[in-house]
């Protein structure tokens, strides 16, 4: 039955998000809204799971876990692109810390060739609704603890359509007086930085052509 009911929820959302994905704006707060936080503290962090957020978790990183999130930018970054790779290694972090205390810090989905083949039913389990909706919520804590200097935290994009059939969401960095950039660990396994690449490339068809983008993490396989 829990089988049946996450592979039901997953394709009304699919559904839902490929009606999203008709705007020309593909930037929204539409889960934000639903799922996460509205002001996020590292006392209680609020950890979507399950598909869809189908489960609400609560984590808290003490002064000695967040010390070590803070080192990740220490000494700071000299430009834009070396951020975004403290970033992505600064989010692996936090993903850990937190999953260790929900459960969900175990082996995500099978990843091939950039396409995700979800493991529908197992509540340790994120898709990518959970994934943009906690990556924004570790965001929002980085940036609030002024550890960004050359970004901000954008809403959730989302892209997917009839022609386009690979339904997906992420989280979205702009860079100060520049473009945006989308933050996805969806394409990877727990703990792993995740890649960011422009919001243009992430946008394109699926799946991305990493090579061109400023991606600078090793995607798994």
């Amino acid at each position: 039955m829990v089988r049946t009911y996450s592979i039901l929820r997953w394709l009304t959302a699919a559904l839902a998000i490929s009606a999203c994905a008709q705007n020309t704006n593909p930037l929204n707060t539409t889960y934000l809204d639903r799922f996460a936080a509205p002001d996020p503290r590292r006392e209680d962090i609020t950890e979507c799971h399950g598909f869809g957020c189908a489960v609400v978790s609560h984590a808290s990183l003490s002064k000695d876990a967040w010390r070590r999130v803070v080192a990740v930018f220490q000494p700071p970054p000299k430009d834009p692109q070396a951020e975004r790779q403290r970033i992505a290694h600064a989010v692996a972090l936090v993903q850990l810390l937190v999953g260790e205390q929900t459960g969900t810090a175990a082996h995500q989905w099978t990843h091939k060739a950039m396409l995700v083949l979800p493991n529908f039913g197992d509540m340790t389990q994120l898709d990518c609704i959970d994934e943009a909706v906690n990556t924004w919520t570790y965001l929002t804590l980085m940036e609030r603890d002024k550890l960004f200097r050359f970004h901000r935290v954008a809403q959730l994009a989302n892209a997917g359509s009839l022609t386009d059939p690979d339904i997906r969401n992420t989280a979205v960095l702009q860079e100060i007086g520049g473009g945006y950039f989308a933050i996805d660990p969806s394409l990877v396994d727990a703990g792993v930085p995740p890649p960011i690449m422009p919001l243009a490339t992430w946008l394109a068809p699926w799946p991305p052509k990493i090579s061109v983008s400023d991606a600078r993490v090793q995607l798994s396989r």
